[in-house]
């Protein structure tokens, strides 16, 4: 049975070595490739296969558990699996975003950390016990909440560059945030994606 590819996309380097040191015994795994955000990982090795993906929820420019969709759009056939320093419901939070399969705290052993993948691999999902289950879906859809406020600002008919400085972001966050959009609301434009979304009542008409 081929070994699984791995990408770490974790934005401490001293936390991406030593993780890889440690999944390096791992039997289930092959290549073990890193990135330190999100862009980077799409920009560097968006046209690799990788079977799992291990994500920090806190990275810098696009969140993790907001760009879940966008990993989802170039590693198509990967299990997401958060990783988190924090327990303060994140791992709740987590359980409740579409594509993540799993929830892995820092703390975690090795052990825990191979027994994670392993459970992912297999098509299950890897929670603790009290998230185990997801949440009802709001009526916003899979839309997360730093989404649906670059939906308003797209609403309002401002650029990209003025949606970033309003947000204190990058262009190339908002661009990402805007392509995740108009995927998930099935659109080309930003004007049909402002019609998509007033239809499906996500934002209010004016």
């Amino acid at each position: 049975m081929p070994r699984a590819r791995l990408l770490l996309i974790d934005d401490h380097t001293l936390f991406r070595t030593g993780l890889r040191l440690v999944l390096a015994d791992c039997p289930l795994l092959g290549e073990i490739f890193e990135a330190g955000s999100i862009m980077e990982a799409v920009q560097t090795h968006g046209t690799m296969p990788v079977d799992i993906i291990l994500l920090d929820i806190q990275l810098p420019g696009l969140n993790g558990l907001d760009g879940v969709r966008v990993l989802l759009r170039y590693f198509r056939s990967a299990r997401i699996l958060v990783v988190s320093g924090s327990t303060d419901n994140a791992a709740a939070q987590a359980a409740e975003v579409p594509g993540v399969v799993g929830f892995l705290s820092k703390s975690a052993t090795a052990g825990e950390i191979e027994e994670a993948i392993a459970c992912c691999l297999r098509g299950e999902r890897h929670f603790p016990q009290d998230a185990a289950s997801p949440a009802t879906p709001s009526p916003q859809g899979a839309l997360t909440p730093r989404q649906l406020e670059v939906l308003g600002q797209l609403c309002l008919g401002r650029s990209n560059k003025v949606i970033a400085h309003h947000m204190g972001l990058s262009e190339n966050t908002i661009r990402v945030h805007v392509a995740a959009i108009l995927d998930h609301l099935g659109v080309f434009s930003r004007t049909e994606a402002v019609l998509e979304a007033m239809n499906r009542g996500l934002v209010q008409k004016p």
